[in-house]
């Protein structure tokens, strides 16, 4: 037997015996270096394995309808978390993360547009990652479009070209691209590519994210390239929502007083 068969056989039911947890990472303005949104990121709190990160079950199920019952249990998650900081005064946004499978399923902007009123979570602050580097399906276009209408975010995730960048927003009413951390890695020594993509972000006319900022050599490299926001370690971990509440108020408490 595969060494992953147990993946298969077990996550269909995590979400409905309560799994699957969203954690969330910070995305900072590149300008101001506030929190500006957070990325819902998925963990399986496995009874007896522990926790398990994403890169160890997301990619045996992305192909398969459990990836769409997991993609609904972070939908609802991150407009649940969403709403709560609203509630308290925040007006934070939340990204999740959409996989192709998801989108190829009818009615996946009627159940988006669902959980939203469920959570009350605002449109204008959530966006949706899609995270295929292949073209979406072609019905996703019109979903996308009734979407992006309501005021969601539409943002192109691990971005490493031009080309790839140009050949996945065909069509799609996107605004964000996030560069992905192979590019910011090699900051500040080799910004070709990520100059490039920059200036590609522009000539769309959306917004620049810099994925996997890790130092503050890559950090400052990202600000003068002209970058709009950052996402990585250098800012935080992924944590659960009770940690980013507290890790929030510190930041609300003034310099000082947060620890990243």
């Amino acid at each position: 037997m595969r060494s992953d068969q147990w993946v298969i056989r077990e996550l269909p039911n995590a979400a409905a015996r309560g799994e699957i947890a969203a954690f969330f990472q910070s995305q900072v303005d590149a300008a101001t270096g506030d929190t500006v949104a957070l990325e819902a990121l998925s963990r399986w709190i496995h009874p007896e394995r522990g926790v398990i990160p994403p890169q160890e079950f997301i990619p045996v199920v992305e192909e398969s309808p459990s990836m769409d019952v997991l993609g609904d249990a972070m939908l609802r998650a991150a407009c649940t978390y969403g709403a709560e900081l609203v509630a308290a005064g925040r007006r934070i946004e939340i990204a999740v993360n959409v996989a192709a499978v998801q989108l190829a399923q009818v009615g996946f902007a009627d159940r988006v547009e669902r959980r939203l009123l469920e959570s009350g979570q605002l449109p204008e602050l959530l966006t949706l990652e899609l995270t295929e580097a292949r073209p979406s399906p072609p019905s996703a276009s019109a979903e996308l479009h009734r979407l992006r209408s309501l005021g969601l975010g539409i943002s192109l995730d691990d971005v490493r070209t031009v080309d790839e960048a140009d050949f996945r927003a065909g069509g799609l009413p996107i605004t964000e691209i996030k560069v992905d951390r192979s590019i910011i890695e090699r900051l500040p020594e080799d910004d070709e590519a990520a100059v490039e993509l920059v200036a590609c972000a522009r000539r769309h006319g959306v917004r620049s994210v810099a994925e996997g900022v890790e130092t503050e050599r890559q950090w400052d490299a990202v600000r003068r390239l002209g970058f709009d926001r950052a996402q990585g370690f250098l800012f935080g971990r992924p944590m659960p929502p009770e940690q980013v509440t507290e890790r929030l108020d510190a930041e609300a408490a003034g310099p000082g007083q947060s620890e990243l």
